[in-house]
């Protein structure tokens, strides 16, 4: 027998996933590779890169990847757009876009600019979840993300700043998304009062509660993750010992963004953009999931990770079972419901 309610909330659930579907579900796709468009009468670029079993019928998660000072698109692409690819099966559509002068000055906010023209194409030609847009990027493509927090949260889920300083404008800033930051205590480019800075910008948007973040010394293989609470959005801090780097060797020499990046974007999901509960700062446990382990799968009415959720994994202290599919072991540091 189906009770009322929870057939209630299933068609409830139905309802708030088709509205999230863009324009472009069903449509023939555009092929993965380089593109090119008009923004302001300048030509830019971008690099579009769909699952390998692109489904026109699902609505995929999207990615966009700023590059750094001196980077390019095709840096930010050959690298598995921050490592994030590998973890994200079919989930997940990415794109790489080009600046200008290879940066993101963000002139007259033309780059937000290019960063609009570039969701409307994606909305338009594709089938994304309108609800599951996340930007990263490290030194100026971490300013760039967080300049697209400012100005369009409304857009974009939540982002992951690594390495990023107030290099590409905030204009707006005043609405919650849920903020990342990543820093090097020994970043001699753009030193980790400048993330701090970024940091507590956030904390006073999304309604934090002000709490001591510990940060290893400089040179230390040593992360320490602080997750603040926040009646509007969450911020998450991750200090470590390391320089100015987009891949930070932390505790046990481990290469912990690309975990730590996808756990908050599907944290961010699974919470409705809201209140993430405050812990201690304190240096990351291991919690993972084997390879031909299986977690206990879901069950009408248990807190489970949702398809695509992450369901292990080192740092990992969310639900380890899936509310549909089953949890699969990608690495020692992330397992997906898939």
């Amino acid at each position: 027998m189906i009770y009322l309610p929870t057939l209630a909330l299933a068609l409830l659930g139905a309802i708030q996933a088709v509205d999230a579907a863009s324009p472009g579900c069903g449509k023939a796709p555009p092929s993965s590779g380089t593109k090119s468009m008009t923004v302001n009468g300048k030509q830019r670029q971008y690099i579009l890169q769909l699952p390998a079993n692109y489904d026109r019928n699902k609505a995929h998660r999207v990615v966009i990847g700023y590059h750094w000072r001196d980077g390019s698109m095709n840096d930010v692409a050959n690298g598995g757009f921050y490592g994030l690819r590998s973890l994200a099966g079919d989930s997940t559509i990415f794109v790489a876009p080009n600046g200008l002068n290879a940066g993101w000055a963000n002139n007259g906010g033309e780059d937000i600019t290019f960063t609009d023209q570039v969701v409307a194409l994606l909305k338009n030609d594709l089938c994304v979840n309108e609800g599951e847009f996340f930007a990263t990027g490290w030194s100026y493509g971490g300013a760039m993300s967080h300049s697209v927090a400012c100005s369009r949260p409304n857009v974009f889920k939540a982002v992951s700043v690594i390495a990023g300083a107030q290099l590409s404008g905030c204009s707006g800033g005043t609405t919650p998304v849920a903020y990342l930051g990543i820093h090097g205590a020994a970043d001699n480019v753009l030193g980790i009062s400048m993330g701090r800075q970024l940091r507590d910008k956030w904390l006073q948007t999304n309604g934090c509660t002000s709490k001591n973040a510990p940060d290893p010394s400089a040179g230390q293989q040593n992360h320490i993750k602080t997750t603040y609470t926040c009646s509007r959005a969450p911020v998450t801090w991750i200090g470590h010992g390391g320089g100015h780097v987009p891949d930070p060797t932390g505790s046990n020499g481990v290469k912990f963004a690309p975990g730590e990046t996808w756990s908050f974007f599907n944290a961010a999901v699974s919470s409705g953009g809201g209140s993430n509960p405050g812990t201690p700062a304190t240096t990351l446990t291991t919690v993972t999931t084997s390879p031909g382990s299986q977690p206990t799968q879901g069950n009408p009415g248990t807190n489970c990770s949702p398809q695509w959720g992450q369901c292990g994994g080192q740092g990992w202290s969310g639900p380890t079972c899936c509310s549909q599919g089953t949890c699969k072991y990608s690495n020692d540091w992330y397992s997906q419901c898939t």
